[in-house]
């Protein structure tokens, strides 16, 4: 399982915990054609190379894996957007999956959505 489908699977199973998500609008990758919603928060799980593996005996045991999680709010989104965001973070934390970053949001220019990206790690073990 890649890290954003392993990342989807935990959100999509915890979305009676997290506001105003909903799994058809939850991503891996990019925005499918179909998912042309203009009123729907929309989320894009993508991964990021990976920070670096643990050794033992010139064994890797385990890897620091990364992901980012891509916010896309319509115009005039009237939502908590930080309550959505740090309730992610809280669902992705009870799975040892911590965030590092977390950019703030922006209107885009051409679309005028209101984004913000998140990234996260951890530790995927090989043994």
């Amino acid at each position: 399982m890649t890290s954003a489908a392993f990342i989807r699977s935990i959100l999509v199973s915890q979305l009676d915990w997290i506001p105003q998500i909903s799994a058809d609008h939850v991503h891996t990758f990019f925005i499918p054609e179909s998912d042309n919603s203009d009123d729907a928060l929309i989320v894009v799980i993508s991964e990021i190379p990976d920070d670096g593996q643990s050794y033992g005996n010139d064994t890797p045991f385990e890897t620091t894996k990364q992901v980012q999680l891509q916010f896309y709010y319509p115009d005039e989104y009237s939502e908590d957007m930080d309550l959505i965001e740090n309730t992610v973070k809280k669902v992705l934390l009870e799975n040892r999956i911590r965030c590092f970053s977390d950019a703030g949001h922006i209107r885009s220019p051409d679309s005028k959505n209101i984004t913000n990206t998140l990234k996260f790690k951890y530790i995927k073990e090989a043994i």
